[in-house]
């Protein structure tokens, strides 16, 4: 008899390892190709990029400088960025401090390995702005994002078998969006928020029925570092507590305070917690604008919290949820299989996913800018991939394995297409009204638009 095959799925730790080393070397190859901009980072990593050399080099939050070298290939870029500020004053940063603090280490290994190379003779730049720093830098970026899917698959598999739990980790991340983020766009701020809203949700698992104070201060810590990077991430730090409501409300029924008093208790210990960590974000927005509890970032779009264009978010052609990566569908729809096995992470996951949806629907801009599929809810991977493993572990009980293959390669296909119409072309999609993607760019566009491409490569 032949030996039996080992399933790829049994290894979660190569499976993981094999993906984030498959997306470093994607991002390292394409390192020497031509930029319009001359740059690693882009769109919004730019302003979180900028941050690393203004306060290690500089030691200032003035981010004149900083632009001109980042933009200079958009003058009126620049222009846009500091006109409002005279000659003398300093130029503030609308974006977050957060990412830049994760990625210290990095540029400072990154800057530690430039002053040495050019020491022993090499000529790397010293400013901050090089390939080299940038190359540092966001490969922490993408580590930081496998670290994510490692957490992930870790509070998945509590609640799941273990390949359903990786084929569901997998499945979400390559089928979704979180794969062009670690490659492509890794300057953005997702991955850190992937890394810690999986951090969040592993340790609210495994400590959920311990009441002491000192996890209630871990909550509050992971939930404060979710607020420094992605401000809208912080909502996730109630999911805990309003779990508590119905042993609250029966105490309540029953005269019994404490358990109400002990909520409130650990609530506001995580939130005082979650406030010292997210400090170094006030303390920026008090150097540079003055006030610490003034928000730049509410100023780029109003809300409409009574209007919120929900359908559009989950299944407009310009960035829908759904349209865009249908196995976020899928992945919902399995936690009707996971509540039968854990009502609270279930309803909490819907419901923090509600959450996130709310507050990105209210927003003018709902479609997220220059965006690949709703990359603002990549915060839910957790909830996204523990659906997903109750829907592929009832596939595979209810018809067979073989049945999960085939459509996680479709959607792997499905989204390979679009991912590859989004890098050629719908990048620039934004420029006006007339090339804004529609439905006909997002489904039959992406095998035309291939097709078309080969047979161009052909003639």
């Amino acid at each position: 008899m032949r030996p039996a095959i080992p399933n790829p799925l049994d290894r979660p730790r190569l499976m993981l390892s094999l993906f984030v080393l498959a997306c470093l070397l994607a991002f390292w190859a394409t390192i020497p190709l031509p930029r319009a901009d001359n740059q690693l980072v882009g769109s919004d990593g730019v302003n979180y990029y900028a941050y690393l050399p203004s306060l290690v080099l500089d030691g200032d939050l003035d981010f004149r400088n900083e632009f001109q070298a980042l933009l200079a290939y958009s003058p009126a870029e620049i222009a846009a960025r500091t006109a409002a500020y005279g000659d003398a004053e300093p130029v503030a940063n609308p974006h977050g401090i957060g990412p830049a603090l994760f990625w210290m280490p990095f540029f400072l290994l990154a800057h530690g390995l430039a002053l040495l190379l050019n020491w022993a003779g090499l000529a790397v730049n010293l400013d901050g702005y090089s390939y080299f720093h940038q190359a540092i830098v966001l490969s922490g970026s993408i580590l930081y994002g496998g670290l994510g899917l490692w957490f992930t698959y870790l509070f998945v598999r509590r609640l799941a078998s273990q390949r359903s739990a990786l084929t569901a980790v997998l499945l979400v991340a390559a089928a979704g969006n979180v794969v062009y983020y670690m490659t492509a766009e890794p300057s953005m701020s997702h991955n850190l928020s992937l890394m810690l809203s999986a951090l969040f949700f592993l340790v609210w698992e495994r400590y959920r029925d311990d009441s002491r104070l000192r996890i209630a201060a871990l909550y509050g810590l992971i939930g404060g570092a979710m607020a420094l990077v992605r401000q809208q991430d912080g909502l996730f730090l109630l999911l805990p507590y309003l779990a508590q409501i119905p042993t609250v409300w029966r105490g309540v029924r029953s005269g019994d305070l404490q358990p109400l008093l002990h909520t409130l208790r650990s609530g506001a210990v995580a939130a005082l917690v979650a406030l010292a960590v997210f400090s170094p974000q006030l303390a920026a927005w008090g150097v540079m604008y003055g006030n610490p509890f003034y928000n730049p970032y509410n100023s780029a779009g109003e809300f409409s919290w009574l209007r919120p264009w929900l359908g559009s978010v989950l299944f407009s052609a310009r960035r829908g949820l759904f349209i865009w990566h249908p196995v976020f569908l899928l992945a919902l729809a399995g936690l009707a299989f996971i509540y039968r096995k854990d009502r609270t992470f279930a309803i909490c996951g819907a419901f923090g996913f509600a959450l996130q949806l709310y507050l990105i629907s209210s927003w003018s801009w709902w479609w997220q800018g220059g965006s690949f599929g709703a990359r603002m809810l990549i915060v839910c991977t957790p909830i996204f991939a523990l659906g997903l493993a109750g829907l592929v572990d009832y596939a595979a009980q209810r018809w067979s394995w073989r049945v999960v293959y085939v459509a996680g390669a479709l959607l792997l296909a499905w989204n390979f297409l679009l991912f590859v119409e989004y890098r050629l072309w719908l990048v620039y999609a934004e420029v006006s009204q007339d090339t804004i993607p529609t439905w006909y760019d997002v489904t039959i566009g992406r095998i035309t638009f291939i097709l078309d491409r080969l047979a161009r490569i052909g003639r």
